[in-house]
């Protein structure tokens, strides 16, 4: 059990690493790892608890580059709306906050909720397979309907629908080559907006109030990423959406269901490939690739993730001073050079040249989405693919 535990800790600390250093994403870890698995044969059950704690750790440090770098990954480039103009007025702690409650109080829901969760997901999914591809129609419709500029978002849904097409089947492993993808979607034009308007972190204070209302957004959040956990493709941005009228109309309150998104399609995909056999993330391919999941194995990886999440929450709080001093006190252009170069070597040591035409097409997308604010749109990279496969074409 002593090696589950450090396993865990390990875990809960590569995430912190690709949480906080851009365009490093667990999935590329992962699968990078997965050689060596094969070759040295760990015990699967300790290889289990680090995978848990890598993702879910991920899941709560990746809103600090989204909130004080602007450079969010998919999961978290709605927050970089709310959460950006929170940091400018000197509130980033409380938003960071505020993302960390949702991550740990949809947590804490999912637990509660587990028993109810095995019977309604078994049961329930059988009916939703056969009309998922109505199901995607309907959301792609909702990303374009409810956006304010909607031939702009028409537009972005064919440009990055048609991207997700060509890159998923052009015979690159999808672990790697979505990285240039998102990358290039939401972290490149974000960083070099931010560079062209001079983006400053201003001083942040240290005291401030959450109300013990924002517990309850941390529900929305987690009925979000049940969504997300079980449709492919739509992913927490569109999710979160969707559901954002059963939230307050207020900054805080999106910023803590957006929190409770991610950590809950985490946990969910976990449930969801025990219960339908169809891994709903990087991590559970992972799994499913290694060897079955079983009940006492998805037993003792939903108790690995929820140990994490309370490591992770812990190193959160810890990091989150020492990453601001160091925003603070870096020149952001620097930063902003730093990271998009981080982001070219990391692509091009993942995906060589096909990768870097990937991640700059990608960017030219991004950046009309950026400028026309239609960032969930972009989200069709990956609904269109999903929606090819259940209508009875393969990708």
């Amino acid at each position: 059990m002593i090696e589950a535990v450090l396993a865990v800790a390990f875990g809960v600390l590569i995430g912190v690493l690709t949480g906080i250093l851009l365009g490093i994403h667990p999935n590329t870890v992962l699968f990078s790892f997965l050689p060596l698995y094969f070759i040295y044969q760990p015990d699967f059950i300790s290889f289990m608890a680090f995978i848990s704690g890598l993702s879910v750790s991920h899941t709560l440090h990746d809103f600090l580059p989204a909130l004080f770098l602007k450079s969010p990954e998919a999961e978290s480039a709605l927050s970089s709306l709310p959460g950006i103009e929170m940091v400018n007025e000197g509130l980033g702690r409380k938003a960071f906050i505020l993302t960390l409650i949702g991550g740990l109080s949809s947590t804490i829901i999912f637990i509660i909720l587990l028993p109810v969760l095995f019977i309604v997901l078994s049961t329930l999914y059988p009916f939703l397979e056969p009309v998922m591809a109505l199901i995607l129609v309907f959301f792609l419709l909702f990303i374009v309907l409810e956006s304010k500029s909607r031939p702009y978002a028409l537009l972005i849904v064919i440009l990055s629908g048609s991207l997700g097409l060509l890159v998923l089947n052009a015979g690159i492993k999808q672990q790697f080559i979505l990285m240039p993808v998102f990358a290039g979607l939401f972290a490149a034009p974000a960083v070099t907006y931010s560079m062209s308007t001079g983006f400053e972190i201003p001083d942040q204070k240290s005291s401030f109030g959450i109300s013990i209302e924002r517990l309850s957004d941390g529900g929305a959040g987690f009925l979000s990423g049940l969504l997300a956990g079980l449709i492919p493709g739509i992913g927490a941005a569109v999710s979160t959406t969707f559901l954002t009228p059963l939230m307050e109309d207020n900054r805080e309150s999106f910023l803590t269901g957006l929190g409770g998104v991610n950590t809950s399609d985490m946990l969910v995909s976990f449930l969801a490939l025990y219960l339908i056999g169809r891994p709903r993330s990087g991590s559970s391919v992972v799994l499913q690739m290694i060897s079955e999941v079983r009940t006492a194995e998805i037993f003792f990886l939903i108790g690995c993730s929820i140990l994490a999440s309370g490591l992770a929450g812990f190193t959160a709080m810890k990091v989150l001073d020492p990453f601001i001093k160091i925003v603070k006190s870096v020149d952001f252009h620097f930063i902003g050079i730093l990271i998009i170069l981080l982001l070219l070597v990391t692509v091009t040591a993942t995906t060589q040249f096909y990768g870097l035409l990937v991640f700059f097409t990608s960017a030219f997308i991004g950046f009309i989405a950026l400028l026309t604010e239609c960032r969930a749109s972009c989200m069709a990279v990956l609904i269109v693919p999903a929606l090819t496969f259940f209508s009875g074409s393969f990708i």
